[in-house]
Protein backbone atom coordinates (compact mmCIF):
# COMPACT_ATOMS: atom_id res chain seq x y z
CA UNK A 1 0.00 0.00 0.00
CA UNK A 2 1.27 3.48 -0.86
CA UNK A 3 0.63 7.16 0.54
CA UNK A 4 -0.65 8.57 -2.82
CA UNK A 5 1.21 11.71 -4.24
CA UNK A 6 1.39 12.78 -7.84
CA UNK A 7 4.21 11.81 -9.25
CA UNK A 8 3.90 12.87 -13.00
CA UNK A 9 0.68 15.21 -14.00
CA UNK A 10 -1.04 15.65 -17.14
CA UNK A 11 -4.23 17.57 -17.64
CA UNK A 12 -6.39 16.72 -20.58
CA UNK A 13 -9.22 18.98 -19.96
CA UNK A 14 -12.16 20.87 -22.37
CA UNK A 15 -15.68 21.54 -22.05
CA UNK A 16 -18.66 22.21 -24.24
CA UNK A 17 -19.89 25.81 -24.61
CA UNK A 18 -23.50 26.71 -23.67
CA UNK A 19 -25.20 29.22 -22.88
CA UNK A 20 -24.63 31.39 -19.85
CA UNK A 21 -27.96 31.37 -18.25
CA UNK A 22 -27.71 27.65 -18.84
CA UNK A 23 -25.40 26.95 -15.31
CA UNK A 24 -24.03 23.51 -16.94
CA UNK A 25 -21.63 23.79 -19.28
CA UNK A 26 -20.31 20.43 -19.44
CA UNK A 27 -18.09 17.83 -18.18
CA UNK A 28 -13.96 17.65 -17.98
CA UNK A 29 -11.66 15.02 -17.47
CA UNK A 30 -8.35 15.38 -15.38
CA UNK A 31 -5.58 12.98 -15.54
CA UNK A 32 -2.46 12.05 -13.60
CA UNK A 33 -0.53 9.42 -13.14
CA UNK A 34 -0.49 8.25 -9.46
CA UNK A 35 2.33 7.26 -6.93
CA UNK A 36 1.60 3.32 -7.63
CA UNK A 37 1.88 3.87 -11.38
CA UNK A 38 -1.86 4.06 -12.37
CA UNK A 39 -3.50 6.72 -14.85
CA UNK A 40 -5.79 8.37 -12.74
CA UNK A 41 -8.70 11.01 -14.44
CA UNK A 42 -11.26 12.86 -12.59
CA UNK A 43 -14.62 13.59 -13.63
CA UNK A 44 -16.00 16.93 -13.05
CA UNK A 45 -19.23 18.46 -14.01
CA UNK A 46 -18.50 22.59 -15.02
CA UNK A 47 -21.13 25.66 -14.60
CA UNK A 48 -20.90 29.18 -14.68
CA UNK A 49 -22.40 30.71 -12.23
CA UNK A 50 -22.38 30.36 -8.14
CA UNK A 51 -24.63 29.47 -5.57
CA UNK A 52 -26.04 26.14 -6.99
CA UNK A 53 -26.56 22.96 -5.17
CA UNK A 54 -25.79 19.45 -6.62
CA UNK A 55 -28.30 16.53 -6.23
CA UNK A 56 -27.66 13.93 -8.81
CA UNK A 57 -25.91 12.12 -11.67
CA UNK A 58 -28.33 9.53 -13.28
CA UNK A 59 -28.86 7.28 -16.81
CA UNK A 60 -25.21 6.60 -16.71
CA UNK A 61 -24.79 5.21 -20.56
CA UNK A 62 -21.66 3.65 -22.07
CA UNK A 63 -21.43 4.98 -25.45
CA UNK A 64 -18.36 3.55 -26.57
CA UNK A 65 -15.38 1.54 -25.59
CA UNK A 66 -14.41 0.17 -22.10
CA UNK A 67 -13.70 2.26 -18.96
CA UNK A 68 -11.30 -0.18 -17.85
CA UNK A 69 -11.56 0.71 -13.97
CA UNK A 70 -9.52 -0.59 -11.52
CA UNK A 71 -10.97 -1.38 -7.93
CA UNK A 72 -8.81 -1.23 -4.66
CA UNK A 73 -11.70 -2.17 -2.02
CA UNK A 74 -12.34 -5.48 -1.34
CA UNK A 75 -15.82 -5.80 -1.72
CA UNK A 76 -17.17 -8.69 -2.91
CA UNK A 77 -20.67 -9.02 -4.68
CA UNK A 78 -21.77 -10.84 -8.02
CA UNK A 79 -18.70 -13.08 -8.25
CA UNK A 80 -16.88 -9.42 -8.28
CA UNK A 81 -13.87 -7.58 -6.21
CA UNK A 82 -14.83 -4.21 -5.96
CA UNK A 83 -17.79 -1.47 -5.85
CA UNK A 84 -18.49 1.94 -7.31
CA UNK A 85 -19.52 3.04 -3.44
CA UNK A 86 -16.49 5.56 -2.69
CA UNK A 87 -14.92 4.61 0.26
CA UNK A 88 -16.14 1.09 0.83
CA UNK A 89 -13.44 -1.34 1.73
CA UNK A 90 -10.60 0.44 1.33
CA UNK A 91 -8.06 2.14 3.41
CA UNK A 92 -7.38 6.33 3.12
CA UNK A 93 -4.05 5.59 2.16
CA UNK A 94 -5.24 3.92 -1.31
CA UNK A 95 -8.30 5.99 -1.84
CA UNK A 96 -5.70 7.38 -5.09
CA UNK A 97 -6.02 4.71 -6.83
CA UNK A 98 -9.68 3.21 -6.85
CA UNK A 99 -12.34 4.07 -8.67
CA UNK A 100 -15.10 5.27 -7.09
CA UNK A 101 -18.34 7.69 -8.09
CA UNK A 102 -19.44 11.14 -5.53
CA UNK A 103 -22.15 13.45 -5.13
CA UNK A 104 -20.66 14.90 -2.59
CA UNK A 105 -17.32 15.59 -4.09
CA UNK A 106 -15.34 15.12 -1.29
CA UNK A 107 -13.07 12.30 -0.31
CA UNK A 108 -12.81 12.71 3.49
CA UNK A 109 -14.42 10.01 4.81
CA UNK A 110 -15.85 6.40 4.31
CA UNK A 111 -19.57 7.40 2.85
CA UNK A 112 -18.27 10.53 1.25
CA UNK A 113 -22.08 11.33 1.17
CA UNK A 114 -22.95 9.89 -1.47
CA UNK A 115 -25.51 6.46 -1.95
CA UNK A 116 -25.75 4.30 -5.34
CA UNK A 117 -29.06 3.82 -7.33
CA UNK A 118 -30.58 0.58 -7.93
CA UNK A 119 -28.90 0.60 -10.74
CA UNK A 120 -25.66 -0.29 -9.83
CA UNK A 121 -27.80 -3.46 -8.63
CA UNK A 122 -28.83 -4.67 -12.69
CA UNK A 123 -25.94 -6.55 -13.85
CA UNK A 124 -22.85 -4.75 -15.38
CA UNK A 125 -19.04 -5.36 -14.42
CA UNK A 126 -16.52 -3.18 -12.51
CA UNK A 127 -15.00 -2.35 -15.12
CA UNK A 128 -17.83 0.25 -16.13
CA UNK A 129 -20.16 2.14 -14.29
CA UNK A 130 -23.35 0.27 -14.73
CA UNK A 131 -26.10 1.07 -17.73
CA UNK A 132 -28.55 3.29 -16.35
CA UNK A 133 -26.72 3.55 -13.29
CA UNK A 134 -26.72 6.70 -11.00
CA UNK A 135 -25.44 8.66 -7.53
CA UNK A 136 -27.09 10.72 -5.28
CA UNK A 137 -26.75 13.27 -2.67
CA UNK A 138 -27.16 10.70 0.62
CA UNK A 139 -26.71 13.46 2.97
CA UNK A 140 -29.76 15.79 1.89
CA UNK A 141 -29.39 18.00 5.07
CA UNK A 142 -25.88 19.40 4.10
CA UNK A 143 -25.82 21.50 0.85
CA UNK A 144 -23.87 19.63 -1.52
CA UNK A 145 -22.45 22.74 -2.99
CA UNK A 146 -20.37 23.16 -6.60
CA UNK A 147 -17.92 25.12 -5.92
CA UNK A 148 -14.90 27.39 -7.37
CA UNK A 149 -11.91 26.01 -8.88
CA UNK A 150 -10.08 24.17 -11.42
CA UNK A 151 -8.10 25.23 -14.16
CA UNK A 152 -11.03 25.60 -16.21
CA UNK A 153 -12.59 28.33 -13.81
CA UNK A 154 -16.06 29.16 -13.00
CA UNK A 155 -17.63 26.39 -10.72
CA UNK A 156 -17.41 22.62 -10.63
CA UNK A 157 -18.34 19.23 -8.81
CA UNK A 158 -16.39 16.44 -8.75
CA UNK A 159 -18.74 13.24 -9.65
CA UNK A 160 -16.52 10.09 -10.33
CA UNK A 161 -12.18 8.88 -9.81
CA UNK A 162 -12.18 6.14 -12.51
CA UNK A 163 -8.46 4.43 -12.05
CA UNK A 164 -6.96 2.38 -15.06
CA UNK A 165 -4.47 -0.05 -14.33
CA UNK A 166 -0.50 1.59 -15.32
CA UNK A 167 0.22 4.24 -18.03
CA UNK A 168 -3.06 3.49 -20.42
CA UNK A 169 -1.57 4.36 -23.53
CA UNK A 170 -2.18 0.89 -24.84
CA UNK A 171 -5.68 0.96 -24.17
CA UNK A 172 -8.85 2.33 -25.89
CA UNK A 173 -10.28 5.45 -25.56
CA UNK A 174 -14.02 5.19 -23.65
CA UNK A 175 -16.99 7.29 -23.84
CA UNK A 176 -19.79 7.82 -21.71
CA UNK A 177 -22.85 10.16 -20.90
CA UNK A 178 -25.00 10.88 -18.17
CA UNK A 179 -27.81 13.24 -17.16
CA UNK A 180 -27.61 15.77 -13.59
CA UNK A 181 -29.96 17.25 -11.53
CA UNK A 182 -29.12 20.11 -9.78
CA UNK A 183 -30.69 23.42 -8.12
CA UNK A 184 -30.04 27.00 -7.13
CA UNK A 185 -29.46 27.19 -3.24
CA UNK A 186 -32.56 28.29 -1.35
CA UNK A 187 -35.00 26.76 -3.71
CA UNK A 188 -36.98 23.20 -4.31
CA UNK A 189 -36.82 23.32 -8.11
CA UNK A 190 -34.57 20.73 -9.93
CA UNK A 191 -32.63 21.82 -12.80
CA UNK A 192 -31.75 19.16 -15.08
CA UNK A 193 -28.56 18.31 -18.11
CA UNK A 194 -26.72 15.99 -19.83
CA UNK A 195 -23.74 15.60 -21.57
CA UNK A 196 -20.93 13.30 -22.78
CA UNK A 197 -17.47 12.55 -21.72
CA UNK A 198 -14.12 10.52 -22.81
CA UNK A 199 -11.21 8.87 -20.95
CA UNK A 200 -8.72 9.59 -23.09
CA UNK A 201 -5.24 7.58 -23.64
CA UNK A 202 -2.74 10.11 -22.94
CA UNK A 203 -2.07 10.88 -26.47
CA UNK A 204 -5.36 12.57 -27.04
CA UNK A 205 -6.05 16.35 -27.10
CA UNK A 206 -9.20 16.66 -25.75
CA UNK A 207 -12.45 15.88 -23.94
CA UNK A 208 -15.31 15.16 -26.39
CA UNK A 209 -17.97 17.11 -24.12
CA UNK A 210 -21.34 18.15 -25.81
CA UNK A 211 -24.23 19.77 -23.65
CA UNK A 212 -27.58 18.15 -24.52
CA UNK A 213 -31.08 19.30 -22.87
CA UNK A 214 -32.28 21.33 -19.97
CA UNK A 215 -34.84 21.68 -18.37
CA UNK A 216 -36.54 22.67 -14.82
CA UNK A 217 -39.30 21.18 -12.64
CA UNK A 218 -40.67 21.45 -9.09
CA UNK A 219 -39.38 18.61 -7.17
Amino acid sequence: MTTLSVAVCSSFALIASAAASAGFTGYSVERVMTAGGNSRYSVYANFDQSNLVFLNAFSFVNVSGTMNARHQDSFTADGEVGTWMAGASVSATDRGEDSWVTASGLATSSGWGTALDPGFANGGTVLDINAGAGWYDATPGTANNILAGGSLGGYRMLLAQIVRTGDDSPLQSSTHSMQLAWKVAGTTTAIFGNGSFTIPTPGALALLGSVGWLRGRKR
